[in-house]
């Protein structure tokens, strides 16, 4: 569907509101279908808001009365947007993994998006632990510092490491940019084919893929991508499926996902690189562990996080389905 568009002249009785309070109020009779305050939001910031012509990016920007507002937007798109799987989260001490001065690391769960997104409605890992900290010391959320350097997924769980002071940031930065930091990871996997060997690596390049039709989907390129690096090990063959251990060695976006989707063992559940899998809660992807240099101490720090509940419970489930067909592992 193009895109369509939809005017709205204001009256005095707009006069002082904000621009996302006004759209929350108007666009659900017009559209018929409502309208979150954050799905506004995400619109204005997205560029799809004109008032008189011009285009807006401030939510909260105050409205006069006999102005002109226009929203240009396509409708297939505003419903396909997968939010409803998000979380509810609320930071509590034992997601803290480690902890010090200087840097803390962090057990993330599942459906909740590592950093900030255009909807501001929607949770994430780095403003709960933000509002979390800043609440311990009995401070402004505002004047509390937290740094981010790396990510993960959505659907992804596990380990990740933020840093509490700006002193910490060149060595933080220093570690990802040099490889200096060792990620592992566990997912369970698809066979379509067995790998080479119980040890294996992939080194390719990687860029968008719009031709798969699918937002923020990555292939391997020929040409114009970045390089990257996994490699990985077979933890059990659990003949429907496998468990494998990852080591990213370069930091690409869904890196280990494209690998072993293109090495024909997609991540089970995963949305993006293979058809939904009703035997998997969500993609079985888990960052098990960092080990890296502190950048202040310079002593070895080595972080885990134990197999999440579903993540346990979709391997037993992979197990007994195994058993039960009487299905020879693959070799």
């Amino acid at each position: 569907m193009a895109l369509q568009k939809w005017s709205l002249k204001t009256t005095p009785q707009h006069q002082g509101q904000r621009l996302d309070d006004v759209l929350v109020a108007w666009l659900p009779s017009v559209l018929k279908q409502p309208v979150s305050k954050g799905k506004a939001r995400k619109l204005i910031i997205a560029g799809a808001v004109y008032l008189n012509g011009k285009r807006v990016r401030i939510a909260s920007k105050s409205i006069l009365a006999q102005v002109q507002i226009q929203v240009f937007l396509d409708l297939n798109r505003l419903n396909s947007e997968d939010t409803q799987k998000d979380r509810l989260f609320k930071m509590s001490a034992d997601r803290i993994v480690f902890e010090d001065e200087h840097l803390i690391v962090i057990n993330k769960p599942p459906g909740l998006p590592t950093q900030p997104t255009v909807d501001e409605s929607r949770d994430n890992l780095f403003a709960a632990v933000k509002k979390f900290l800043a609440a311990r010391q009995g401070i402004p959320v505002g004047q509390f510092y937290l740094g981010l350097h790396h990510r993960l997924d959505r659907d992804t769980s596990g380990v990740i490491l933020m840093t509490k002071t700006k002193e910490a940031n060149p060595g933080v930065a220093e570690l990802f940019k040099g490889h200096e930091i060792t990620k592992v990871y566990n997912a369970l996997s698809g066979i379509k084919r067995p790998p080479p060997s119980p040890e294996w690596e992939i080194k390719n390049y990687l860029g968008r893929s719009p031709a798969s039709g699918k937002k923020n989907s990555f292939c391997s390129v020929r040409s114009g991508g970045d390089f990257a690096h996994t490699q990985f090990r077979l933890i059990e063959n659990l003949g429907a499926a496998y468990w494998i251990e990852a080591r990213p060695l370069t930091g690409r976006t869904h890196q280990i996902r494209v690998h072993l989707s293109e090495d024909q063992m997609p991540i089970l559940g995963d949305p993006t690189y293979l058809s939904p899998d009703r035997g998997a809660p969500r993609l079985m992807l888990h960052a098990v562990s960092l080990t890296f240099t502190h950048p202040i101490l310079k002593t070895k720090i080595v972080v885990q996080s134990p197999l999440p509940e579903d993540f346990n419970q979709c391997l037993k489930t992979l197990r007994q389905r195994g058993r039960d067909s009487g299905r020879k592992p693959l070799s």
